[in-house]
C-alpha cells in the first residue's frame, strides 16, 4: 500500500504543481485547493503527509496547522514557502522547504516525513494492528491511523489486560509527564474507539479505569456455534 499524501494548493498553480512529482514517486496523492476541502480530507484520518504549498494559497497554512494540532492531529506537515517568505517556528510544522529547489529534494524531504518501512504487526485478540502501515483491524474492517493513534495503540497492545496511567501514557505517546491537561489524551482514546469498538459509546475493548486511566481488555472469544443434530 502506498504511502497517501494530501497537497493543498492553489487553483492558479498549474503546471508549477508538485503533484507529478509525488506521482511519479508512487505515492497517492490528493490535491485540493481550499481550506475547508483540506479539513475534510484530513477529517476522514486516511493521510499519511500533508504538504502546503503556500505560494498560491488564498488562507494562512499556519493558521490550518495550529488548528490541527489544537485537535491533537500530529499529521507530518511540509510547508513550501516562497524565498523571502518569514517562517513561523510555533505555527505547528514539522519542515519547511523554501524555493528554489528540485524535484529530488522535495522527495528527500518527504521520505524523511514519512514513517519508516517495517513490516511489524501487533496481535492481541482479534485486534491487528500494521505498525508501519499505521492500520488497525477487528477481524470485520481496516481503519487508518495517524502516526499518534498507531503510537497510543501500540502502548497499549504491549500491556494488555493493565491499567496505564493517564502520566504513563502522555509520556510514552508524546514524551512529557505532564497531566495538567489531558485532553489530547481523551481526543486520541475517543479517535481510537471510534476504529476499534463496535459501540464507541459502551466500549468492551478500551476501557476508561475512573480516577486512573484506561485499559486494553481482550474480549473472550466466542464459542463456536453447536450444529444442530440431523432429525
Amino acid at each position: 500500500m502506498s504511502n497517501r499524501i494530501l497537497l493543498v494548493e492553489g487553483s492558479r498553480c498549474g503546471s508549477r504543481s508538485w503533484a507529478p512529482a509525488l506521482v511519479g514517486k508512487s505515492y497517492e496523492v490528493t490535491t485540493v485547493y481550499t481550506r475547508r476541502e483540506a479539513q475534510r480530507e484530513l477529517a476522514r484520518g486516511r493521510i499519511d503527509l500533508l504538504i502546503l504549498d503556500s505560494r498560491f494559497l488564498r488562507f494562512d497554512p499556519y493558521r490550518l496547522c495550529r488548528s490541527l494540532r489544537d485537535k491533537g492531529n500530529d499529521i507530518p506537515t511540509l510547508l513550501i514557502i516562497k524565498e523571502d517568505d518569514r517562517i513561523d517556528r510555533g505555527g505547528g510544522v514539522n519542515a519547511h522547504l523554501r524555493e528554489p529547489f528540485t524535484a529530488r529534494k522535495l522527495i528527500n524531504r518527504v521520505v524523511r516525513l514519512l514513517p519508516a518501512p517495517s513490516t511489524k504487526v501487533l496481535q492481541v485478540g482479534d485486534l491487528h494492528l500494521d505498525v508501519h502501515l499505521q492500520t488497525v483491524s477487528t477481524g470485520r474492517a481496516n481503519h487508518r491511523l495517524t502516526p499518534k493513534q498507531a503510537r497510543l495503540l501500540q502502548t497499549f497492545m504491549h500491556h494488555p489486560g493493565q491499567v496505564l496511567t493517564r502520566r504513563f501514557l502522555m509520556n510514552q505517546v508524546w514524551d512529557t509527564d505532564f497531566v495538567g491537561d489531558t485532553r489530547t489524551l481523551e481526543v486520541h482514546i475517543h479517535w481510537l474507539r471510534q476504529a476499534i469498538e463496535e459501540d464507541p459509546s459502551d466500549p468492551v475493548r478500551l476501557v476508561t479505569v475512573r480516577r486512573v486511566g484506561y485499559r486494553l481488555d481482550v474480549p473472550p472469544a466466542r464459542p463456536p456455534r453447536r450444529r444442530k443434530p440431523k432429525e
